[in-house]
């Protein structure tokens, strides 16, 4: 009795990451059915290559969802991280040197973000899109709208991207080192817990003693650093810089990572959601956006799929938000 309790408990606090798990081992039964070519070795390994570089983004984009914001600039972030890269290795810099320049430069993106969201008092849909297109007009404007080509990269540099250790492409290791140590942020450390108390709520957080001001700020600046990994990790692979996509969302990761944090289950409004969720909304994201070509559906089709699980996972997330609320406030009149 006291096990099926356990089990019953277990799903309620955790029925979003289940119900992802459940349809994603779903889909891997029947997708041999569907395509002969899905669970081939190489074929997986690309996917999980793919899938490392949303989910990199969601997780720093799960930060920002988490205290009620959103990030429209990684995009371009990754853009201009990818740009900034190739330019300094073309120019001899340090591989080191390289890496460290693009990360602090995208903190930089990440904390004006920040301050004007929570200092400057900003809609952050309104910050963060302009960030985009400040960030995608000087993307254009320094490489002219031409591709960058790496005449100059390092066998190192490039075996971010494109390098094993044993069978496992280094992007899907880091990618759990993140997995890892986000996870272990949000579990393990009172930042973790001030996070989740400034999105569920402002107010009480700040009366706790919570520098709200502070989460905030700081969940811009890993949302972007998160971004430059992945952006890193990108143009990593390709060993060149190609611009034509920045004037059109840059590399569209923005809806991808928001996306992956959605279906994984968090509110737009804030305070409910988890890593766990985030990692399995980009792997079933990525799941679907590898399956979809293999059984000849459409790129169009597939966009118009994707946009309607985006919708539904939305709504669900905003009749859970209303209900929670709902209840709280029921609570309250009870005292």
């Amino acid at each position: 009795m006291k096990t099926e309790k356990s089990w019953k408990n277990l799903f309620r606090l955790h029925k979003n990451e289940i119900s992802i798990l459940i349809f994603i081992i779903v889909l891997l039964i029947v997708s041999p059915i569907l395509s002969e070519y899905f669970l081939n070795s190489s074929n997986i390994l690309n996917l999980l290559r793919q899938t490392a570089y949303t989910a990199i983004a969601a997780i720093g984009m799960f930060f920002v969802i988490l205290i009620g914001g959103i990030d429209l600039s990684i995009g371009s972030t990754i853009q201009i991280v990818g740009m900034t890269s190739i330019i300094m290795l073309n120019n001899g810099f340090n591989v080191g040197v390289t890496i460290i320049s693009v990360l602090l430069l995208s903190m930089g993106c990440g904390l004006i973000n920040g301050l004007l969201v929570t200092f400057g008092k900003l809609q952050p849909f309104i910050v963060t899109l302009v960030m985009k297109e400040i960030l995608a007009g000087l993307i254009l404007v320094i490489s002219g709208a031409k591709s960058i080509s790496g005449n100059n990269i390092p066998d190192s540099f490039m075996n971010i991207g494109t390098g094993y250790i044993g069978i496992v492409p280094i992007p899907v290791i880091i990618m759990i080192i993140a997995f890892i140590i986000a996870l272990f942020v949000m579990n393990k450390t009172v930042y973790g817990r001030q996070l989740y108390v400034s999105g569920s709520n402002k107010t009480a957080a700040y009366n706790s003693g919570v520098n709200v001001k502070l989460i905030q700020v700081s969940a811009y600046v890993l949302c972007s650093l998160c971004a430059a990994v992945s952006g890193l990790l990108t143009v990593a692979r390709i060993g060149a810089f190609q611009p034509s996509t920045t004037s059109q969302g840059a590399t569209g990761m923005e809806m991808d990572a928001i996306a992956a944090v959605v279906i994984g289950g968090a509110s737009l409004t804030g305070g409910t959601g988890s890593v766990v969720g985030a990692i399995l909304g980009a792997l079933l994201y990525g799941i679907l956006s590898n399956l979809f070509p293999l059984i000849g559906v459409s790129s169009y089709l597939q966009q118009l799929i994707q946009g309607l699980i985006i919708l539904v996972a939305v709504i669900i997330s905003v009749k859970d938000s209303s209900s929670l609320i709902n209840r709280l406030k029921a609570k309250a009149k009870r005292k």
